[in-house]
């Protein structure tokens, strides 16, 4: 039995060393080996992440005069409709010769790698194919993965994180992690299978030592590494253990099946051209400002991580002694897909820009500036958007203020959606009112020449969220109960619409913008609850039916209106009632809208005094109409019209019959023939 024994524990030991040693040698997530068809092409394609790869071996003589590596985002082989995967070096020039290379290539900016189908070493000179990777449909990359919350309920020493994150196949990071750091032998812990215990092993700290008992932390982002071979996928948990009280404080389990980037990835060396401007903040990992005074003048460059249908927005506070949004003198700046694009922006509440009140271009103020941005450039490159404008300190405009040069202000910035009409919708992140006075981030832009930026890295695109069902709603109802609630972000009313509002859109009868079905010549009942105070804009949504599908036609100036715009009931208002969340938005945790619907509470001002009104569509109202709000831009939805409401139920009813009917002679002219 002993020797029974230990043959186990050898064989046990033996498969953990193959076991640490395979995956001390992972490279990613394998697409697949280069099928060899030319000039000696062969070796292997791992994705690291959902924009970078690591090719393997790679062999190729060198000798064609126009070869790239090549992929294509149509067409299930290599074709000339692919475009050029820089090389390692980030040089769209044809290719050298490789032996048994591994090197490091990054996607083009925009691009993932599920983007593709395929990827091969093509000449374009003679439209020729040297080898390939054919890469799956449903191919996913590495990711970070989310092993979920650390801690005890109740808590031991106080351990606590909101989220123990894999980062990659060797480094974890804890969010906001809490510890009393009373603990006399406490370490990071790890081990085989998800029981803690006296088996397992420290792991190094932030510092890199596995020696140093653990400090105190006090919600804090800690990201640690495993030294030598050890990976994630060697252990089933991570915590935090003291050896001599042999005690768990927290721990999490490990997955045995993970899709993590590999860890110690060669880095891509690539030139960052120096900033032409002498002063540069960091406004958040992923945003710069940099900015150059010039007599009267200044002239300023906003670089992001972010998409062509993304603005960065920066500019003064609307307030001297904090960062307030409200009041803010700041510039939209966003690159198009053509060209850069910056307008003046004078913010004087916070809602969408509706007759010259919430957060309105300067020229569509009530306070009636001009525009007081020039010299406007813009580029896309390597996944990082740049905006350059200039404007002078003190523009004379009543909508701008003035850019102190001796002393610092208080700034205001956020980041966001543009719209399809080119207008700024709420923020996805704005300037954060931390900091060491609480008050939020200043900048003196008269200071001497100063660049405290890192280069800004394109980091992976978040996976997309699964978009709610579209609403409906039984063609049997003829009243409608319309009020104003959360948009829902992207799994509501962006992707439904495939626009931007402002963060808040219809409900009727208490569903996400329905789409309606009526019928001509039936009388309908709308019980408006939008508000009827227009001194307070961002609670005041009159509801009309119109032709228009973006809608908001008091927002628009005169040249803005279509010729052919019909209204067909409306405007109307009534008292406020809204849904509002309860505490943070769930929208992106809520995997239907029902279950995001009752995180929801409503709100209603009272006496509760909706307006009615009766709308009856006719031969004229067009086959497609829209509800929409009339003073805010997209937040309604579509109405279908039709002659006969029931006449595809009717028809489904007769083709059930004829069903029927057909399956009762059949069974009749059979039972005859027996």
């Amino acid at each position: 039995m002993e020797k029974f024994n230990l043959v186990i524990v050898i064989v046990s030991s033996l498969f953990t060393v193959i076991h640490a040693q395979e995956f001390a040698n992972y490279f990613g997530k394998k697409i697949g080996d280069f099928t060899t068809l030319a000039h000696r092409v062969s070796g292997s394609v791992h994705a690291i992440d959902s924009t970078t790869l690591w090719v393997r071996g790679f062999n190729y003589d060198g000798t064609a005069p126009d070869a790239f590596f090549w992929a294509g985002v149509s067409g299930s082989n290599p074709s000339s409709g692919g475009e050029i995967i820089p090389d390692e070096n980030g040089s769209d020039n044809p290719l050298g010769a490789y032996t048994n290379a591994n090197i490091i290539l990054r996607l083009p900016a925009g691009r993932v790698i599920t983007d593709y189908n395929w990827i091969s070493i093509w000449c374009r000179l003679f439209a020729a194919n040297f080898g390939q990777i054919i890469i799956s449909s449903n191919f996913q990359p590495p990711a970070p993965f989310s092993l979920g919350v650390l801690g005890f309920n109740p808590r031991v020493h106080d351990v606590h994180a909101d989220d123990v994150i894999i980062m990659d196949s060797q480094t974890v990071k804890f969010v906001n992690l809490d510890y009393d750091g009373r603990g006399p032998a406490a370490y990071f812990w790890v081990g085989e299978g998800t029981r803690p215990g006296t088996s397992g092993y420290r792991v190094p700290d932030e510092n890199g030592s596995k020696t140093t008992v653990l400090r105190r932390y006090n919600g804090e982002d800690i990201t640690i590494k495993f030294d030598g071979v050890l990976t994630v996928f060697d252990i089933g948990h991570i915590g935090l253990w003291c050896e001599i009280a042999r005690q768990n404080f927290g721990d999490v389990d490990v997955p045995g099946s993970l899709s993590v980037p590999p860890s110690g990835i060669p880095q891509v060396q690539q030139p960052t051209p120096e900033p032409s401007l002498e002063n540069c903040e960091e406004l958040s990992d992923t945003f710069q400002v940099f900015w150059q005074v010039t007599g009267q003048s200044i002239d300023i460059e906003l670089k992001g991580v972010v998409d062509t249908d993304t603005y960065m927005a920066f500019g003064l506070s609307g307030s001297d002694s904090m960062t307030s949004m409200v009041g803010s003198d700041v510039t939209v700046a966003w690159f198009d897909g053509t060209q850069g694009r910056a307008v003046d922006y004078n913010l004087n509440a916070y809602a969408q820009c509706s007759g010259g009140n919430g957060a309105c271009a300067d020229t569509e103020s009530s306070n009636l500036g001009s525009d007081s941005v020039t010299n406007v450039e813009g580029s896309v490159k390597d996944g990082i958007t740049s905006i350059k404008y200039t404007r002078q300190l003190n523009t004379g405009d009543a909508t701008d203020i003035v850019i102190p040069v001796d002393s610092s202000v208080y700034i205001s910035w956020a980041i966001g959606p543009i719209n399809p009409d080119g207008r700024a919708v709420k923020h996805a992140t704005r300037t954060p009112t931390g900091g060491s006075n609480g008050n939020g981030k200043q900048i003196n832009f008269g200071r001497g020449a100063s660049n405290t930026c890192q280069p800004l890295a394109p980091g992976d695109k978040p996976p997309a969220l699964e978009p709610w069902a579209a609403n409906t709603l039984p063609p049997t109802i003829t009243t409608f109960d319309v009020k104003i609630g959360p948009s829902g972000g992207e799994r509501g009313y962006t992707a439904v619409t495939g626009n931007a509002g402002w963060g808040i859109a219809l409900y009727i009868n208490g569903v996400l913008i329905p789409e309606l079905k009526v019928q001509r010549g039936l009388n309908y009942t709308f019980r408006i609850f939008g508000g009827s105070n227009p001194a307070r804009p961002a609670d005041y949504h009159p509801v009309y039916i119109t032709n228009d599908a973006a809608g908001g036609l008091a927002s628009l100036s005169s040249n803005e209106i279509p010729g052919d715009l019909e209204i067909y009931a409306g405007p109307f208002n009534g008292s406020l009632c809204a849904y509002v969340s309860n505490g943070e938005d769930q929208a992106d945790n809520s995997d239907t809208f029902a279950e995001y619907f009752e995180t929801l509470t409503e709100e209603c001002v009272t006496p509760s005094e909706p307006v009615e009104f009766v709308w009856t569509p006719d031969e004229n109202t067009p086959d497609l109409v829209y509800y929409q709000c009339y003073t805010h831009r997209f937040l309604g939805w579509k109405i279908n019209v039709v002659d006969d409401i029931t006449s595809g139920a009717q028809s489904a009813k007769i083709n059930q019959n004829s069903l029927l009917l057909g399956f009762i002679l059949v069974t009749i002219v059979l039972i005859f023939r027996l």
